[in-house]
């Protein structure tokens, strides 16, 4: 079986967008979304590689909950889901040519744990742009990286989707508004997401879409680093 190693990468990524807990302008109803993001490829990558590579993904935000999918380029999906009210990330890995069908559950302690090691630094820049419609604004997130070493992540976000409860499950925890746009680079290679459309109306959204679902079976994460070849 082969390594799903950027899968597994771009995963760590996707767990950067920050759930929010906010509720409808209009109603007591949890706000819900969708949300569209394009992902493009710059710098040093193989084309062929590129080819393989995911281009899209969908988030999914309902209240404090959100869930994020990928579409592995018609390998199958992995999706992860935040919870806000017990602050833990779900991945569910979905490959049906290698019949896998297992979620990993990240607990609250070892993401608080992320938390206190990368001790975030947020440099808020005066600049702005337009994103989808919406006026973001430019920020600088520097988080340590496992040498202690500070590691930069250019990030324009938006208060107009989200006011700053910002989700302690997500890596932009304290950051001022949803991402709108941001990059994230290994090597020479850059990945860039960033939000082309935000859907708000019409979005049938509940609770039991965040849920596990019932044919999935649990890994552990170190099963799952395994797996993935980490």
């Amino acid at each position: 079986m082969k390594k799903l190693q950027f899968a597994f990468f771009s995963v760590l990524i996707i767990t950067s967008l920050t759930a929010f807990g906010q509720k409808s302008k209009s109603s007591n109803k949890p706000f819900a979304a969708e949300i569209t993001y394009k992902i493009e490829y710059q710098g040093n990558w193989d084309p062929a590689v590129v080819a393989q590579q995911p281009k899209e993904l969908k988030v999914y935000v309902y209240g404090n909950k959100m869930k994020t999918v990928m579409d592995l380029s018609g390998m199958g999906y992995i999706t992860t889901i935040q919870n806000g009210d017990d602050t833990t990330n779900i991945i569910l890995i979905d490959i049906p040519l290698a019949g896998l069908k297992k979620y990993v559950k990240i607990s609250k302690e070892n993401i608080l744990d992320k938390f206190e090691e990368s001790q975030p630094e947020i440099r808020y820049i005066d600049s702005t742009k337009e994103i989808a419609g919406y006026k973001a604004y430019k920020a600088e997130y520097i988080v340590k990286d496992e040498f202690g070493d500070p590691d930069l992540t250019v990030v324009w976000y938006s208060p107009e989707i989200n006011d700053g409860q910002i989700n302690a499950s997500g890596d932009f925890a304290g950051l001022k508004g949803f991402p709108m746009e941001y990059y994230s680079s290994e090597d020479d290679a850059i990945i860039v997401f960033r939000v082309t459309e935000v859907k708000t109306s019409k979005v049938k959204l509940k609770d039991t879409d965040f849920l596990i679902p019932s044919d999935f079976d649990e890994l552990t994460e170190e099963e799952a680093k395994e797996l993935l070849g980490q």
